[in-house]
């Protein structure tokens, strides 16, 4: 049988304590630096990942942003034009030579006559008036009148034409009365000339033209 005499470890031991010392020193250490790479790495990582948030946050900063934006209307009420009155030139007598014309002023409707023209007024005879107009629409804004140069007139029963040549009381733009919110007014009127010579053609003469009005 054999037989392991302990004495002699615990003797080795005894005699010669050194290298159990140092493989136990020798194995914290390893231990301490096993530690420390691991908390190295440790750190590292976080440092990634904290890094890592940082950007793609920072890059989401960037690509968005967000801004608030307002919004108004303002409405208006239709603007009208109503009619109140035609333009007419009245009975005229021609002259017996050479030529003149007729006008009917824009402003206040009176007539006047050149070249030897006679001009007829009360009993059965067409009074002469300008044509007048009102314009409604929403307070204090403006607009503009539009009306022909001129047009033409025709004799009833033939072919013959008179030329007139429009004017108008006011000048562009106008301006409603009134503010925005409420109803606003305008009236002006609309004028003309006609020429009349010794070789016009007796009869009665017709045509229309159009007025126009835009807010602006």
């Amino acid at each position: 049988m054999f037989c392991f005499d302990t004495s002699l470890v615990r003797q080795s031991r005894a005699s010669d304590p050194e290298p159990f010392a140092l493989f136990g020193a020798r194995k914290k250490r390893k231990n301490r630096g096993t530690k420390m790479t691991s908390l190295r790495n440790l750190a590292l990582t976080a440092a990634l990942v904290l890094g890592g948030l940082t950007i793609a946050t920072g890059a989401s900063a960037q690509a968005s942003a967000t801004q608030a934006t307002n919004s108004t209307a303002t409405i208006f009420q239709p603007i009208q034009l109503a009619k109140n009155t035609d333009l007419a030139f009245g009975t005229i007598v021609r002259p017996l030579s050479s030529a003149g014309s007729v006008t009917v002023a824009a402003a206040d409707g009176q007539r006047t006559s050149s070249g030897g023209i006679a001009l007829l007024t009360g009993g059965s005879h067409t009074s002469p008036s300008r044509a007048t107009y009102t314009v409604t629409g929403e307070g204090g804004q403006t607009f503009n009148i539009n009306i022909p140069a001129n047009f033409s007139m025709t004799r009833t029963g033939g072919s013959e034409t008179i030329l007139v040549t429009l004017a108008m009381s006011v000048t562009n733009p106008q301006t409603l009365s009134g503010t925005l919110g409420a109803t606003g007014t305008l009236q002006f009127g609309v004028g003309g000339s006609i020429p009349v010579s010794n070789a016009t053609q007796s009869g009665a003469y017709s045509g229309t033209f159009n007025v126009v009005v835009t807010y602006n």
